[in-house]
């Protein structure tokens, strides 16, 4: 359906579902992690201290300051502090980007059962990063870290058997490793299942509890779910249709740097349903959709533009500079 130049993107198949891609993998996962308080040999004190030290340093910024912590410690063999450190080269923190030195490091971490390095090193040889490109050992230490209950690699096995990324691509085992992630609030996981709930792909179609999934995946802050959720209720579809709400969970995606969620609210705005008529704020969308690379926004941008009154385009344009993406939650946190 057409209106004023901009279409509804993304309906699928007779019932016009919107198609829910997978959430985007394997998942990066900047986050530091603490020591683990589980009842072992006490830290030392002094360990402890400079552990901290280096926490507030990274919260505050001073990179510089916590990768010279964490490198004392991951020289003492404190495992955290390996994996931390191991962060820091990776995303180029507190110095230059070295990937091969974050391999390193991961894998001292890993050799430590650290969930998070085994989690991140398997993500390094499933792309190649730092180290040679092998599926096999991405995997054997995806289940490593899984084993250990550790839900974001829970999560990345699921890809890999919901993609035949180093196995035979296997939907219901997908499925069992998003569902134990999911049971942790890992809000992807819960988006992944949510949608082989909605296809009925690996497990019994429900869309029930495809809804409930996607539900709790955004209270969680799962911006991609509030994207489902904005897409089925515009829709209709497994819900009473409702603009307005679909307005809502669109806006949060479109504010996190959706692109599919941007272009479909500007195609609200647009055609003044959910939202009052705006066709400034729609092009803003479509222009900061088209800066984040997607090809289609131009085409649209520029047809709808070519409809409007004078200028009407150009103050979009000077919103869309504005932008600045904001997640509903910080995507590094520490945990």
């Amino acid at each position: 359906m057409i209106l004023a130049g901009l279409v509804w993107s993304g309906a699928a198949g007779a019932a016009g579902a919107p198609d829910l891609a997978t959430h985007p993998s394997p998942r990066t996962d900047e986050a530091l992690v603490l020591p683990r308080e589980d009842g072992g040999a006490a830290v030392d004190p002094a360990v402890a201290a400079n552990f901290l030290g280096a926490v507030e340093a990274y919260r505050q910024r001073d990179f510089e300051v916590a990768r010279s912590l964490w490198e004392q410690l991951a020289d003492l063999g404190v495992g955290p502090a390996q994996h931390n450190l191991a962060v820091m080269y990776e995303h180029g923190r507190g110095g230059a980007i070295d990937l091969a030195k974050a391999a390193h490091w991961y894998r001292k971490a890993a050799e430590q059962e650290v969930p998070a390095a085994l989690t991140n090193l398997a993500r390094m040889h499933l792309a190649g990063r730092g180290v040679g490109r092998e599926a096999a050992e991405a995997l054997r230490l995806f289940e490593a870290a899984a084993q250990l209950d550790y839900a974001p690699a829970q999560y990345n096995l699921g890809i890999a058997y919901l993609e035949g990324r180093g196995v035979d691509a296997d939907a219901e085992e997908a499925a069992e490793w998003f569902d134990a992630a999911a049971e942790s609030g890992y809000g992807p996981a819960q988006y992944n299942l949510a949608a082989l709930y909605l296809r009925g792909d690996g497990v019994e179609a429900d869309a029930e509890e495809a809804m409930r999934l996607f539900a709790e995946a955004a209270d969680g802050g799962d911006a991609m779910a509030h994207f489902a959720l904005g897409a089925l209720h515009y829709q209709g579809q497994h819900v009473a249709r409702d603009p307005k709400a679909a307005a809502r969970h669109l806006h949060v995606a479109a504010d996190a740097g959706v692109v599919a969620a941007q272009m479909r609210l500007a195609v609200l705005y647009a055609r003044g349903d959910g939202v009052p008529r705006d066709a400034e704020t729609a092009l803003m969308w479509l222009d900061i959709a088209a800066g984040l690379g997607d090809p289609s926004a131009v085409k649209n941008r520029d047809a709808y533009a070519a409809r409007q009154p004078p200028g009407v385009l150009a103050r979009a344009q000077r919103r869309a500079r504005t932008f600045q993406p904001k997640p509903p939650r910080a995507a590094t946190a520490l945990q």
